[in-house]
């Protein structure tokens, strides 16, 4: 019972006791449940990005992986007479019918659009641009008709004399 005094002529009104959980408990619980929470995914992220362990990757012994793609990624050099490019490509794995198909534009960022292919069996491109413009290329290794391809090469550049 409380201790006030009911006011005169009223009678004195008994204190209804208390259900359940208070009602300042619950947020109290739901902050610790969820500082729990955040902890255990930082923890999570922390052990799955930890240094010192290499994660595996899939290895391959031959030239092809699975999915249809090649390994690795052949290489391209240019080197410039004149106004003439001369592009020069090279892939390790190369197989009688394989072709490389070659992306060219003024910036590296600008190496995008139609790939033009090559003729099966050739290595080199040539490419007459104006004197003292830059060129940027890259190739990339097409095998089977184009069901299986490699990355593509580096990006190289070189700017045609005047």
């Amino acid at each position: 019972m409380s201790g006030r005094v009911p006011p005169q002529g009223q009678p004195a009104t008994p204190e209804q006791p208390s259900k359940g959980i208070e009602v300042g408990l619950i947020p109290f619980v739901a902050s610790i449940v969820g500082v729990l929470l955040v902890i255990g995914i930082i923890g999570g992220v922390l052990w799955v990005t930890r240094d010192g362990e290499e994660v595996s990757s899939p290895t391959s012994t031959g030239a092809e992986t699975p999915g249809g793609a090649l390994s690795g990624r052949p290489t391209l050099k240019v080197s410039v007479e004149g106004n003439q490019l001369t592009w020069t490509m090279d892939y390790e794995g190369l197989r009688e019918g394989d072709y490389f198909r070659i992306k060219t534009g003024g910036a590296p960022d600008a190496v995008t659009g139609g790939a033009v292919p090559l003729p099966r069996g050739e290595t080199e491109y040539e490419q007459t641009i104006a004197p003292g413009v830059r060129q940027c290329g890259m190739v990339q290794v097409v095998r089977g008709g184009g069901t299986q391809t490699s990355g593509w090469s580096a990006v190289q550049c070189e700017e045609a004399g005047s």
